[in-house]
C-alpha cells in the first residue's frame, strides 16, 4: 500500500487496470474521479506505461518532449 502522502504528489488518485491478455500485457486503463470517464487502451509494458504517464501528467525529461 502506497503511503497516505508521497513527496511530489498532492493527491491520491485511483487508477483501474482491465487486462484483456497477459502475454504480452493488453487492456484498459480508467481513472474513475476525473470528468471524462473514458478508458485507454494498451498494448505491451510500454505501453502502459505511456498510458500512466499521460493520465498522471508526468512531464517529459529535458531533451525528450515528444
Amino acid at each position: 500500500m502506497l503511503p497516505a502522502a508521497t513527496p511530489g504528489h498532492d493527491e491520491l488518485v485511483e487508477i483501474l487496470i482491465a487486462l484483456d491478455a497477459t502475454d504480452p500485457p493488453a487492456g484498459r486503463v480508467l481513472v474513475p474521479d476525473r470528468e471524462a470517464h473514458e478508458e485507454v487502451r494498451f498494448a505491451g509494458w510500454l505501453g502502459l506505461l505511456r498510458v500512466l504517464s499521460e493520465l498522471m501528467g508526468s512531464p517529459a525529461p529535458e531533451g525528450k518532449e515528444p
